[in-house]
């Protein structure tokens, strides 16, 4: 995705119609014209991209109007690869230039500066050297209007997007299908999370229905990733089902064994329940790789004193007991708080659930361990391990070979080696840990 971004009436919606070859969005001398996010696709060198114009928006709002652009725009923002952040020449540098662009290089992507309006070849260098003090690199002297410097910027887009693998496949548009089920107890926040997500649209391509009658897959293309979310049927109203209730189960099921992996949504208003801790352990005994969401992030109120949001964060994991070495996540889907998070950890957990690690590299780990002085006294009863390399798991397995038939692992135990052997090899997903006997004695 490839928004423009600037100041009011600088000329962004001319520019993209240029890029785009079309003109479909309303252009005119009227500082603000544009009041929604316009996106379509681009073609060019065989490669397809979304380009976004944001409009004319003011980062200092001064009315209910200005407020919503604004707020429409950094929600977008979130979703962006690439910024062009464009100027006007004939306007000259001014901070609130300035200001726009470090609003936006706090998403952590590269933004292209576009000085439109530079009407005559005498005044690039002039314009280039002016507009260099923002302080970006890959500057661009244009004048959309005559349709100058219009190929140079598509042709500048598709090598960055080449450099920086950001490209879809145009055969397939997408290159990987990541299913995530959406579970949780009823109102925990399911049902506006999805009806958050498919309003964008942004990126909803559509929705059809799963392959059983209880469920609703939502399919939209993400970062070219094909994302289908599995969701039960009728959630997009409020549920009526009872967590216990034999219709609930089975739906509830149904999404998790379909499913490549389980986001169980937790209302953190009533904290973690025996029945959040019931859904999360039938996630794990079908062997899913899983993310915890706490919804409602909006409605705990934080007191500096005695309810910091580090004391939830510890009393969560505590609670957790043996989930807490699991991924987990705050969400507002009322103030779009980590809305996207929840799918890019996803597709991290998803990337490396089949991560292969050489044996002699294990051995290699668990002989750090041991002589690491805090954690080698549970490694020093690891003779050695291996990962076991089957079709069938849906988690990286270890086996570790133990040669002291007395000594017991506990659950601690166990938690501490999957969490060591996640942090040394860098896996995003969740693992499973076996120990077993081995008699080396002749």
């Amino acid at each position: 995705m490839t928004m423009l971004i600037g100041r009011p009436n600088v000329g962004k919606s001319t520019i993209f119609n240029k890029l785009i070859g079309a003109k479909t969005a309303h252009t005119s001398d009227i500082a603000g014209t544009t009041v929604d996010v316009n996106t379509k696709e681009v073609s060019y060198m065989n490669t397809d991209f979304l380009l976004a114009d944001s409009g004319g928006f003011n980062l200092h709002p001064a009315n209910e109007l200005e407020k919503q652009i604004i707020n429409m725009v950094f929600k977008y923002a979130e979703k962006v690869d690439l910024f062009l952040l464009v100027v006007d020449y004939k306007a000259g540098l001014i901070p609130e230039d300035i200001e726009i662009y470090r609003n936006f290089i706090k998403y952590g992507v590269n933004v292209f500066l576009l000085i439109n309006k530079v009407d005559s070849i005498k005044n690039i260098e002039n314009a280039l050297s002016e507009f260099g003090k923002i302080g970006i690199k890959n500057k661009f002297a244009l004048s959309a209007e005559n349709s100058i410097g219009i190929d140079d910027v598509l042709e500048s887009i598709v090598e960055e997007f080449k450099s920086s693998n950001l490209k879809c496949k145009k055969d397939k548009n997408v290159d990987e299908t990541i299913k995530i089920a959406i579970v949780g107890k009823p109102n925990s926040g399911k049902s506006t999370y999805i009806n958050t997500v498919l309003k964008d649209n942004l990126i909803q391509t559509g929705a059809q229905p799963g392959t059983t009658r209880d469920s609703i897959d939502s399919v939209f293309n993400y970062k070219c990733k094909k994302i289908i979310l599995i969701d039960t049927a009728g959630i997009r109203k409020k549920s009526k089902l009872d967590f216990n209730s034999a219709n609930f189960q089975k739906q509830t099921i149904s999404s998790i064994e379909r499913a490549d992996i389980v986001c169980v949504f937790i209302d953190i208003q009533h904290g973690l329940t025996h029945d959040d801790l019931s859904l999360l352990k039938l996630v794990t005994v079908e062997k899913k790789q899983f993310l915890i969401a706490f919804t409602k992030w909006d409605i705990i109120k934080l007191d500096s004193e005695s309810n910091t949001i580090q004391d939830i964060k510890n009393e969560i994991e505590l609670n957790l007991k043996e989930f807490a070495d699991s991924h987990y996540i705050f969400i507002s889907s009322k103030e779009n708080k980590n809305i996207y998070k929840i799918i890019d950890i996803c597709i991290e957990i998803y990337g490396s659930r089949n991560i292969k690690i050489k044996t002699s590299d294990i051995n290699e780990f668990i002989s750090v361990q041991k002589n690491n002085l805090l954690k080698g006294n549970i490694f020093k009863h690891i003779a050695y391990g291996v990962q076991k390399n089957t079709d069938e798991i849906f988690m990286p397995t270890f086996i570790f070979f133990t040669d002291n038939k007395g000594k017991i692992f506990s659950m601690k135990d166990i938690k501490f080696i999957r969490n060591t052997i996640k942090t040394y090899f860098k896996i995003k997903s969740n693992v499973e840990v076996l120990i077993e006997y081995k008699n080396y004695q002749k």
